[in-house]
This record gives C-alpha cells, structure tokens and sequence, in this order.
C-alpha cells in the first residue's frame, strides 16, 4: 500500500495541532513491519526524517488552488499512490484514487461569531468547496462526536463514512517530572509562583479575556498567584494584554508566546497548578489532553467537544460565567485532596488518546479503505 499525504502542515516543522498529529503517526508508521510506503507532498523540503519508508515530493507552490487541485494529483498519478490522506478539509477532487480526509471541525459555519464575519466569497468557498470535498472523500476522519454531527448536519455526510479518531497526545507528555528543568523553564519565562496554565491561541473563541477578569478576582483571595498564557502573540493577544493592565495584572498575567520545544511545554504543564480551557469552541481541544496526560488538574468548558475529552477527569463549567470560574478555581487551589484525585483521573482519562492507540486506528483505517478497493 502507497499512501499519500498532503505534508504542508510540517513542511516548517511541527508546530499546529495538526502538525503534530501527523508528524507522530509518520513516527509510528516508519516503525511499522510492513511493505508500505509513504510519500509526502509539499512545497517546500521537510526538515524532519521520518526513515526510508517515508518520501517526500516537493512541489513548487505558486497559486494554492492550482497546487491542490492540478499539481497535487498528477504527482499523486506519477508516484502511484493507492491511498491518499489529507489532515485538513481540502482534497484534490481530480483523482482517481481512494481518498481519507480529516475534518477536526467547522467552526467558520457553525460559530456565530464568526459565521457573521464571513464574507459572501468565504460563505460559499465552504457550503460549495468545502461540502464538494467532503463528498470527494471515501471516508472522513473527524476527532469528536460533536464534530461528526456538525459535518453531518452542514455537510450532509452519511454517518458511517466518518470514522472519530481523537487526537493523539505525544508521548513526551507521559515522561517522568523533572523538577530541574521545570524551575529553569519557568525561570526562562519570568514564572516566580504558583501558576495557572492555558494554553492555545488568543482567537475570540478561546474566551481568554473571561479567564483574566476571572484571576483578577481570585488574586484578590489568593495573592500570591500568576496566570500563564501560552499562544503566538496574534489575534487578540494586544487587546488581553492591555485588559490585564487596565486591571493592575501586568505582573502577574504572563504572556510567553509560542513554545514549540515539546519538553518545555511540558515542563509548564507539570508545574502548574491546574489547567484552565474556558473555550466558547472546540474541535477537539488537544492542550486539554496534554495537560491530563501530564496528570494536570483541568477545569474547562462545558461546550462542543471539550466534555468528551475530558470525561469524569475535570471539573466543567459554563463558559459565559465568570463567577463559576471563580469559584471553581478557588475551590480547587484550596483543596489539595481534590487536586490529587482529578490528577489521577486526568493520567487515566489521557490513556484514551496515547499515540500508539490513535495511530493504529489512522493506519488501519488506510488498511480498511485499500483492502476494500482491492475487492471492488
């Protein structure tokens, strides 16, 4: 079996969410005894080797639509490809293969903040384009329930050609506390207390500025605290930091910026003292994930996807109200016990979406769908 990937979401290395799944199943499918292979199709060299079963294509990029939709599959027809794997929406249409295409979740349609901010262009790019490259799919490989029911309900998809495979969570995040390196990473970014983590991007739907108004009250009980936030100092990031001045936080709300090093994200998990998801919208929601497989304490929202990965293993609460917030995390940082029990749930809860677990589910997905077109 040749499997073919559209590898641009790694070609600068691993950064996105997407990145990273894709990056950890190509590290488990070079580990595979078997005869397969795998080529990769970007349009830049890829700065990571994932051993001689994985190839990589690269194609000059030049207009996107153009690559994807013409260059893309006459390099797929050159090299033979059997089986194609797209980890996002979009597929070449033009394509006489079996197509696998991973739809995490339709925010920009089902989100009314942003749905609104849609232009008529966008609006039919993804009611047109998007539902004609689903359709285009042989199967679809989505990462929540409520995900499967919103590609159901704007998509019309059958429901049995989408397969839930939740993100995996890379194995960095199982290893062994090391208390060393955590002081040295939270010296790194100005830490000097107790903490509470979030991390992810400062877009709308990650209702951050809720999480701020909310430590700002819970500093006024428990002083001695800081607010972490991880995420690339973009979209909202110049209006959360001004609303933590305007609230006096400026030194205790900390921004770090994008950390793309794994064991230093780690080490920010493991030296927290709970991690904190007040999300509007969620796909799936993988930092909630990393957090518990590093036995963090979560408290998060109880919309979209986010109850699902998180299980019996947090706390949930209402996104939209800030004195649950409040309290919910005052109760927790004042209640050792608790926290030791939702670390223990948190490692159990995070078993469900180890790497070897989702990778074997992706590979024998590719399996099931080439096996079933050599029957045809």
């Amino acid at each position: 079996m040749k499997i073919g990937i559209d590898a641009r979401e790694i070609q600068n290395g691993v950064y996105t969410g997407i990145g990273r799944s894709l990056a950890n199943f190509l590290e488990y499918f070079s580990m595979l005894n078997k005869d397969d292979e795998c080529i990769l199709f970007s349009s830049k060299k890829i700065p990571l080797d994932f051993g001689r079963k994985v190839k990589n294509i690269v194609i000059e990029e030049g207009l996107t639509f153009y690559w994807d939709q013409v260059k893309l599959p006459l390099a797929m027809r050159r090299e033979r490809v059997d089986i194609f794997y797209s980890p996002y929406y979009k597929v070449p249409l033009l394509t006489f293969c079996k197509v696998v295409s991973a739809i995490l979740d339709l925010m920009y349609l089902s989100f009314k903040e942003y749905r609104k901010k849609l232009g008529i262009k966008a609006k039919l790019y993804y009611m047109s384009f998007g539902k004609g490259f689903a359709h285009k799919a042989d199967r679809i490989i989505t990462d929540s329930e409520h995900a499967k029911k919103e590609i159901v309900k704007f998509y019309k998809i059958a429901e049995d050609r989408i397969k839930i495979i939740p993100l995996s969570v890379n194995k960095v995040y199982n290893l062994v506390e090391d208390k060393i390196k955590i002081e040295e990473t939270k010296e790194k970014y100005g830490i000097n207390k107790r903490y509470i983590l979030f991390v992810g991007n400062f877009k709308p739907h990650k209702n951050v500025k809720t999480l701020i108004l909310a430590f700002k009250e819970i500093t006024n009980i428990l002083p001695d605290l800081e607010l972490v936030l991880v995420g690339p100092k973009k979209n909202s990031y110049q209006e959360l930091k001004t609303l933590g001045e305007d609230l006096s936080l400026q030194d205790k709300v900390i921004f770090t910026g994008k950390i793309t090093n794994l064991f230093e994200l780690k080490n920010l998990y493991d030296g927290a003292e709970l991690f904190v998801m007040p999300s509007l919208y969620e796909g799936f929601g993988l930092p909630v994930a990393e957090a518990m497989a590093c036995g963090l304490p979560v408290v998060a929202s109880d919309r979209t996807s986010i109850p699902e990965v998180v299980g019996n293993a947090g706390i949930l609460v209402n996104p939209s109200d800030n004195k649950a917030f409040v309290t919910t995390i005052l109760n927790l940082l004042q209640d050792q016990q608790m926290r030791l029990e939702l670390s223990k749930r948190s490692k159990e809860q995070a078993n469900l979406f180890s790497e070897d677990r989702i990778n074997k589910a992706i590979y024998d997905l590719f399996q099931e769908v080439y096996h079933h077109e050599m029957k045809l």
